[in-house]
């Protein structure tokens, strides 16, 4: 006596390889088992797909992936360690609790900008988390008698000390990445970022 593989329902096998008790199952297998394979070829496909449209990708889209991909991480980085803005020094709680913004509370602000400083948009040390109200340039929320950079650089000397704002301010070379680089940089931002989404 065999169970059938799909009923599970005991049975005397006729034939040497049977696996099912009868034709009805035999046919719920079959489409089953060509359900299987059809999605199983869908998935190859959409890979391979992907992986030829990574190859057209220009490296100035893979630059730009790569820059939205390390400030998210910056932010659910510094989301995480339970602070607020580098610039207004607002909590998450004041933050969220004001109007929502297209895009959220929160945006990855840079120390020096990415426009004017190209050589930094990459690195973490320059990207800090910002509310939307401060990094849009507004001094609603910024520290009395300071502009929304002075706040964001005094408040930085506090929070990590002088010495990294000195170095910060540069000068640093331009970094060029090929193209392998910044998908493994991506890449490696992405599956950090959501362990942290899931953590929060």
């Amino acid at each position: 006596m065999k169970k059938c593989k799909v009923c599970r329902a005991e049975y005397t096998p006729t034939k040497p390889m049977q696996t099912v008790c009868g034709f009805d199952c035999a046919l719920t297998l079959s489409f089953s088992e060509r359900a299987k394979a059809d999605k199983a070829a869908q998935v190859k496909d959409k890979r391979e797909t992907k992986a030829k449209l990574a190859k057209l990708k220009p490296r100035s889209k893979w630059l730009a992936e790569c820059k939205v991909a390390m400030q998210k991480l910056r932010r659910l980085e510094e989301l995480a360690k339970g602070r607020g803005c580098i610039s207004c020094k607002r909590t998450r709680e004041e933050v969220e609790a004001g109007e929502w913004r297209p895009g959220g509370y929160w945006d990855g602000g840079h120390f020096k900008s990415k426009g004017a400083h190209a050589e930094m948009a990459l690195e973490p040390l320059n990207i800090w988390l910002q509310c939307k109200s401060c990094n849009a340039g507004s001094g609603k929320y910024a520290r009395k008698g300071y502009t929304v950079n002075a706040s964001f650089e005094a408040n930085l000397i506090e929070l990590e000390g002088a010495e990294l704002v000195d170095w910060l301010n540069g000068p640093h070379e331009l970094k060029h990445y090929e193209v392998e680089q910044l998908i493994e940089l991506k890449r490696d931002c992405a599956a950090k970022a959501r362990a942290l989404e899931a953590a929060l």
